[in-house]
């Protein structure tokens, strides 16, 4: 191999590196801003959330409480104790660990800087919003439909079909969205550098030969 295809990689290498390297450190920094105002990012798609629970299901959802990261859902749903008495069903979401995209997706777009970054993070941040709501909705649909057993299950109206959509759901928002939407819409918002780097990596897998 020339020493020309050997440079030519190296600067590809390099400029991916350099990528990742930004990344890691911007995702570092909005990480911890993020954390310490998680009261305060979570409040939209939790608001998201409850509405679109109180709008599909107007016959059991009453609304939601917040207390610091952790979503409330207060059900018309009831369940019997041992001793006969009735209890309203109420069931937690924790909306953090849905929300983590936000950090990841501001630590992309800083890494790239592309042009109108002023109002590519906000929209960015904006469209993440119902994915995690999606997550939320989904925890408390899981604890409904699959934890609290048959008999609130069947007051909420869930056959065997809907609990398992609802499992598939409640997997999809917990282990994909919160992690792949970041990236999908950054992909959007910065088309530049991707074709940037395919670029790159067309130009110096063709050298080589």
């Amino acid at each position: 191999m020339s020493r020309a295809p050997r440079n030519a990689q190296r600067r590809a290498i390099g400029s991916i590196g350099g990528f990742f390297a930004r990344v890691l450190l911007f995702f570092a920094i909005a990480l911890a801003l993020w954390y310490a105002a998680r009261q305060w990012v979570v409040l939209p798609p939790a608001w998201l959330a409850e509405h679109v629970m109180g709008w599909a299901f107007p016959h059991w959802v009453r609304g939601a409480e917040a207390a610091g990261d952790v979503q409330t859902l207060i059900t018309a749903l009831t369940v019997a104790a041992p001793d006969g008495r009735i209890g309203e069903v109420t069931v937690e979401a924790g909306a953090l660990k849905y929300a983590y995209g936000a950090p990841l997706l501001a630590a992309l777009l800083f890494a790239t800087w592309p042009r109108g970054l002023a109002w590519k993070l906000p929209l960015g941040l904006l469209l993440l919003f119902p994915f995690q709501a999606w997550g939320i909705c989904a925890e408390w649909l899981v604890h409904v439909a699959v934890q609290l057993g048959p008999a609130v299950a069947d007051q909420a109206g869930f056959g065997a079909f809907a609990t398992n959509l609802i499992g598939a759901g409640y997997q999809l928002g917990f282990l994909i969205l919160p992690s792949l939407t970041p990236v999908l819409i950054w992909l959007v918002l910065d088309r530049r550098l991707v074709a940037t780097v395919l670029l790159e990596g067309a130009l110096s897998g063709y050298e080589a030969r």
